[in-house]
């Protein structure tokens, strides 16, 4: 297994290496998917299906704040005391914790939704906003003339809606917005390779005013969506399609086609997904999402595994509000269990 590894970083280094972005402007999994081993095809719900499968969404009002956290969120925070007293910076050099902690990759995020849907007649159609934010660094202590940092924005929106014909449910959504770029500051390429040990690292890179933020939030994009869903007795097929047109990550369109299927018996779901058919870097090992659901109404209780890594998760369903908490990862290249990022996320969803 270790010649193996050694081997796949080897075809990284000479072939070359692209990140294989989970989040991009238009499109982000809810607490659900990620907690359940990345599945959507078929056990997305609410304003989440407009983007992940239409063919599922169910209408009403529903609001979601989910923010991101990468796994070092514990050390991270020691470093709130240097930023007060930037005096004290130097006690960094000691704190091995702290320092092991800030390298490798890591991101924050932040989504925020919220939309409306009816049922008229035998259709189901709604529409929902969303606000997306992320911040990005890959680091080492080994390497500092090679830092890589990012920051992106975005907001957009989407209107859709589904049918059923018996067994078989059909959907679509189209929508747009608009995304940019806070880190690089200028440029297009994401994200940006900083040399540290360099007089002015920061350079073109940081925005010189911050006030003056939402300004690089300038280039506009086009979403569109679409999925279907049969089922059979307590098995559901499912086949989902998105496509960005102008995705400000990779300067150009981007399509993700996925199909799953999954079978719920009473308060159990299991499920089995191939994501992201049409991305020719990503191995066959890293489309593979498979997961599960145990649902006792007040709770809800996931497991999965994504990309070689496993997920788990809960959801508390409350008065009023739904409270939930996942632990994943997320890979950062083409291959299965290799470069992973722990992640978090918190979830607060209100619907009526």
């Amino acid at each position: 297994m270790k010649k193996f590894a050694i081997f796949i970083l080897l075809i990284v280094t000479f072939v070359g290496f692209s990140y294989q972005w989970e989040v991009f402007p238009g499109f982000f999994k809810p607490i659900d998917s990620l907690a359940m081993g990345s599945i959507y095809t078929t056990t997305a719900e609410g304003i989440n299906a407009l983007i992940l499968n239409p063919a599922l969404y169910t209408p009403g009002f529903e609001l979601i704040v989910s923010p991101g956290l990468s796994n070092n969120i514990a050390e991270i925070s020691k470093l709130f005391p240097y930023i007060s007293n930037p005096a004290s910076i130097t006690d960094l050099a000691t704190d091995t914790e702290l320092l092991t902690a800030i390298q490798g990759v890591h991101n924050y995020d932040l989504n925020l939704a919220a939309g409306y849907g009816a049922k008229i007649g035998n259709f189901v159609v709604g529409g929902m906003g969303a606000f997306q934010a992320t911040a990005f660094w890959n680091l080492s202590l080994m390497n500092l003339n090679k830092v890589e940092l990012g920051a992106w924005m975005d907001y957009f929106g989407v209107v859709g809606g589904a049918m059923k014909f018996e067994n078989l449910r059909v959907g679509a959504s189209v929508g747009g917005g608009m995304a940019g770029f806070i880190i690089p500051a200028t440029g297009t390429e994401f994200p940006a390779t900083v040399n540290l040990m360099g007089s002015d690292p920061f350079e073109g890179i940081l925005p010189d005013d911050l006030s003056k933020i939402f300004t690089n939030i300038n280039q506009p994009f086009f979403i569109t969506s679409a999925g279907i869903a049969y089922d059979i007795n307590n098995f559901r097929l499912g086949l989902s399609f998105f496509a960005n047109f102008n995705d400000v990550l990779t300067g150009g369109p981007r399509y993700v086609l996925s199909t799953g299927a999954s079978y719920t018996w009473q308060f159990l779901t299991v499920a089995a997904e191939l994501e992201d058919l049409l991305n020719q870097e990503k191995t066959i090992l890293r489309k593979i999402n498979l997961g599960l659901r145990t649902d006792f109404g007040f709770v809800k209780l996931y497991g999965g595994l994504h990309a070689g890594w496993l997920t788990g998760g809960v959801k508390l369903d409350i008065p009023f509000v739904k409270i939930g908490f996942a632990a994943y990862v997320c890979e950062y290249s083409a291959y299965a269990g290799l470069m992973g990022e722990p992640r978090f996320v918190l979830s607060f969803d209100t619907k009526f």
